[in-house]
């Protein structure tokens, strides 16, 4: 069957994510049918992920947010995240199109999640998919980072931070302006196509935790680094 770039159901969902490796339950592959559609009505409108297919977007885009939840659910985030039931607040720097923190939280759903976006119409989109798809403990800031990250965190006092970045910047840069803005004990969780060194790691961090995995023919590099107070 050629590629489609209509809504799948939830059923064919979940047979293409079986095709790559990954069992869904029935409550996350509707979460991933309903935001492949949006995606795709809303392409016409916003540029959001390209041309793609949902297949092409589903093996190559939300793919990263499912091990991006089980690096976060494993030991790496166990050493780094506060215990159960202690808050936690997630921070997606440049959501963009809603990746990954929409279909991360489909499988990682920890703490309240706020999906940061500068850009008036996508902000608009992560706004419409968060109502549409119903996902608890997900909201959507518009404007700079730098202008509203602070007051988030302020009115979360006892959360501990994870800061995300897929594409928003190079990841020292990132790091540098994690450090900035957000106030310790926090992590920061970055996505590359190349492995991050400590070299090029700025002072104030401890690298936590690393892990690889490929989506078709592309390496791609996860690190979990630790702000100095986070990591005593």
């Amino acid at each position: 069957m050629p590629p489609s770039d209509q809504q799948p159901d939830a059923r064919t969902v979940t047979r293409a994510a079986a095709g790559l490796g990954r069992r869904l339950t029935p409550e996350q592959a509707g979460t991933i049918s309903g935001y492949l559609g949006l995606l795709a009505r809303f392409r016409s409108k916003v540029n959001l992920v390209g041309p793609a297919d949902w297949e092409t977007v589903l093996a190559t885009l939300v793919a990263d947010s499912w091990h991006v939840a089980d690096f976060l659910s494993g030991p790496a985030g166990a050493a780094i995240l506060p215990p159960a039931g202690q808050p936690v607040l997630g921070l997606d720097f440049g959501a963009g199109a809603g990746l990954p923190g929409i279909p991360l939280r489909a499988f990682f759903d920890r703490g309240e999640y706020v999906l940061l976006e500068a850009r008036e119409k996508r902000a608009f989109f992560l706004a419409e998919a968060v109502a549409r798809l119903g996902l608890s403990g997900l909201s959507v800031a518009e404007g700079r980072v730098e202008d509203t990250v602070p007051g988030i965190v302020a009115r979360h006092p006892d959360a501990f931070g994870l800061c995300i970045s897929r594409a928003f910047a190079p990841w020292p840069q990132f790091l540098a302006l994690c450090r900035r803005i957000v106030r310790p004990p926090f992590a920061a969780l970055t996505m590359t196509g190349e492995a991050p060194t400590e070299a090029e790691m700025p002072q104030g961090f401890a690298l936590a935790a690393r892990a690889s995995y490929r989506i078709g023919e592309k390496p791609r590099y996860l690190a979990l680094f630790a702000s100095e107070v986070a990591s005593m």
